[in-house]
């Protein structure tokens, strides 16, 4: 999880393990500090010198920490301050790897990294989008897995295979009120000429769970607002892969490591370079926190689609967009 169980008291703890891991002989990239002071402050309310902050040994956070969930989310942390990064050294994924072995963590991203710090993309691929919560959903279709036999990893986030039954589903939104949620999904797809799930050429129904989230969150589908809407997602569920997909995007559109294979285009990174970007992030993440209700385990948006848009703002507790 990312910030479930870790509280304000733990926010000194935190910082010195980060620090303890990733800046080593000094930052790899100056956004890595910024995030981690605004997002300390943001959620933790906590601020701190995050270039001279002292560093703890993983036998002194063990006494610390003693509690498995929250040395998850730091481990958690520390892979997303490494994964800003246009680069990743093996010293510092050896460093984060070697916390883990010592605290008896398992988390998926540590594969992440360890690949990308070996420029090995197509594994980190893998270890991307198979522990995704995407994949998860993918795992749940009836024919997926002859999909996944036939085309590999393109399965898990394209339609490969037509059906005029699930386009449809989502063409009729157009029939709803403006204002609606379904609506506002039409309008979205229609706005950026997406194809809907069920054509060849556009995402899956798993993946098109995410872009339902961006709809109620009010998150465009550039760069930063992937960024903000994967980091709202991981705070309003209780699915650890959500955790997995919050990293991996900020590889993909921060550090540009990791190599997305919807877009055309290659994603370069640097998309969080904004004046405000850190800041955007941290609000997302506080926004996700809010919410009443899980967004990505046991929903089915088409179950709302007929809503008013504002009405399960209010209901969910989805705070207002103010960034």
């Amino acid at each position: 999880m990312f910030f479930k169980h870790t509280t304000p008291a733990d926010a000194p703890i935190m910082a010195r393990a980060v620090i303890s891991t990733c800046r080593q002989n000094g930052w790899s990239n100056e956004i890595q500090p910024q995030f981690l002071r605004i997002v300390f402050h943001s959620l933790m309310s906590y601020d701190c010198d995050f270039e001279t902050l002292e560093p703890i040994s993983t036998e002194e956070f063990a006494l610390a920490m003693p509690e498995p969930d929250k040395r998850n989310e730091v481990l958690d942390l520390m892979l997303a301050t490494e994964l800003l990064c246009t680069s990743i050294s093996p010293e510092i994924s050896d460093a984060i790897n070697l916390w883990a072995q010592k605290l008896a963590i398992k988390n998926n991203g540590l594969a992440l990294i360890r690949d990308l710090s070996k420029q090995l993309v197509a594994q980190a691929q893998q270890d991307f989008y198979r522990s995704n919560y995407f994949y998860d959903a993918d795992l749940s279709s009836p024919n997926f897995s002859q999909l996944d036999q036939k085309y590999g990893l393109s399965a898990t986030m394209m339609t490969m295979d037509a059906s005029d039954e699930v386009a449809t589903r989502y063409e009729n939104l157009q029939k709803l009120p403006d204002g609606t949620l379904g609506r506002g999904l039409w309008d979205f797809y229609k706005k950026r000429n997406f194809n809907f799930p069920g054509v060849i050429g556009g995402i899956n129904e798993a993946v098109a769970h995410h872009d339902w989230i961006h709809v109620l969150a009010d998150y465009d589908s550039n760069g930063i607002g992937e960024m903000e809407v994967a980091a709202f997602s991981t705070m309003a569920t209780q699915s650890e892969s959500a955790v997995m997909n919050f990293l991996g995007t900020l590889s993909i559109f921060q550090g540009g490591l990791l190599k997305t294979i919807v877009a055309g285009a290659p994603h370069l990174g640097h998309d969080m370079e904004l004046i405000n970007g850190p800041e955007r992030i941290a609000i997302a993440l506080q926004r996700g926190k809010e919410v009443s209700i899980d967004l990505v385990l046991g929903i089915d948006f088409f179950d709302y689609a007929h809503e008013p848009l504002e009405d399960l703002r209010r209901r969910w507790n989805i705070p207002a967009k103010t960034a």
